[in-house]
């Protein structure tokens, strides 16, 4: 694992700078890749959630998935430059991604009571995604969801973000990373000194602040590989150092069971920035491998899908025997995931794209109202249609 880990750092930022001419022509390209990638991050979420009774090394990591999403939303959604399309039209298109299955996925939580905590405030709360920002509703009603409704508090940002980021050096985008990468932590082991144990525990995992330092460093690696940086040779091996130690020191400690779950998230940070990058770079560089195989690419598709209904899965067949979605006997884990994923195919089918497509035609038409815009408007365009979804979350 640690050769597999140097190797992959020491790629991170290797390999030739493209041209001027070639960047344009690779600038909002959709990186497959990552798209397949998406897919192992959700597999390791609904494991971990599934298979929590046992306490399985390794397996029990995939929370650290979460912290991938969060790196990987920030990145595509500036590569695809997604916000320089305007804040009302990046806002409108973020909410018809995912506000139609937040609120399908809501709806039966209510009706299927598999977590805590389900009260009339949280439902509200849930519905306007701001359930992350308050301890007690947090994990009410779909306890995954929460994840989007830090992804809503990032989205707000990304525009002035953006703008400001852009004007960065590539120095100064080296230490952004550098300096969140750190600040993450120095965070966390204050949190844990001063707060209790549930405090500490909400701010550190739940809480969209303490997250937006992950999301801030997707966007500064998307305008690092827009500008085609190379880093010198030290740089390189620095990553490929932090990278190998931190993965390694991770699953060794993990085995022991013998370190918190917030120092596991930080310290795999490296990898997931290293993933990211050296996925992305060999897609560009015409290295296609299993992650752009067009099967898992497609289940990189349904993840959203299947990350918002796994649980609620996990927590019907938990009622059935009489246990809940984290205490499921292992022979009942594989079932259940299975079902979680033909659900999935469903919701993503028959509610996510048209519900998206709806809701983005509304926007539009209202749009094309308010500045008299005839009614055979031209199609959208081309980058729109290139990145229709810009599915980066769960």
């Amino acid at each position: 694992m640690p050769s597999t880990a140097s190797t992959a750092a020491a790629a991170m930022f290797d390999g030739p700078s493209s041209s001027a001419n070639r960047q344009a022509e690779t600038d909002g390209r959709r990186l497959h890749s990552l798209t397949g990638l998406r897919f192992v991050a959700a597999v390791a979420v609904a494991l971990m959630h599934g298979l929590a009774l046992y306490n399985l090394p390794i397996v029990d990591l995939g929370f650290v998935g979460v912290s991938f999403f969060f790196v990987l939303s920030g990145f595509v959604l500036t590569w695809a430059g997604a916000a320089e399309k305007g804040t009302g039209v990046f806002l409108r298109n973020r909410i018809a991604k995912l506000f139609p299955l937040s609120a399908a996925t809501l709806a039966i939580a209510a009706l299927v009571p598999v977590a805590q905590n389900s009260s009339a405030v949280s439902f509200l709360q849930s519905l306007t995604l701001t359930q992350a920002w308050w301890p007690w509703s947090a994990s009410s009603f779909n306890p995954v969801a929460w994840s989007l409704s830090a992804e809503a508090f990032f989205y707000l940002l990304l525009p002035p973000l953006v703008s400001v980021m852009r004007r960065f050096s590539t120095k100064e985008l080296v230490g952004t990373v550098i300096f969140l990468g750190v600040l993450q932590p120095v965070l966390g082991v204050a949190c844990q000194l001063t707060l209790g144990a549930q405090v500490s525990h909400f701010i550190t995992y739940n809480l969209p602040l303490y997250r937006l330092p992950e999301f801030v460093i997707g966007v500064a690696l998307a305008l690092l590989l827009k500008a085609s940086y190379v880093p010198p040779h030290s740089t390189q091996l620095s990553a490929a150092a932090f990278t190998t130690a931190g993965a390694t020191l991770t699953f060794l400690v993990d085995l022991l069971h013998s370190i918190p779950w917030w120092i596991s998230q930080t310290l795999m940070l490296p990898a997931i920035i290293t993933l990211i990058w050296t996925a992305a770079r060999r897609e560009l560089a015409g290295n296609s491998d299993f992650l752009s195989n067009p099967v898992l690419v497609r289940l990189g598709e349904l993840s959203f899908a299947f990350y918002m209904v796994h649980y609620l899965v996990l927590g019907t067949f938990g009622l059935l025997v009489g246990r809940w979605a984290q205490g499921l006997p292992w022979w009942l884990v594989p079932p259940a995931l299975l079902c979680a994923a033909a659900v999935a195919w469903v919701a993503n089918r028959f509610i996510e794209k048209p519900c998206e497509r709806a809701v983005r035609d509304i926007f539009r038409s209202r749009a094309g109202q308010q500045h008299g815009s005839p009614k055979n408007a031209l199609p959208a365009p081309a980058t729109e249609h290139a990145f229709p979804a810009l599915s980066e979350t769960p």
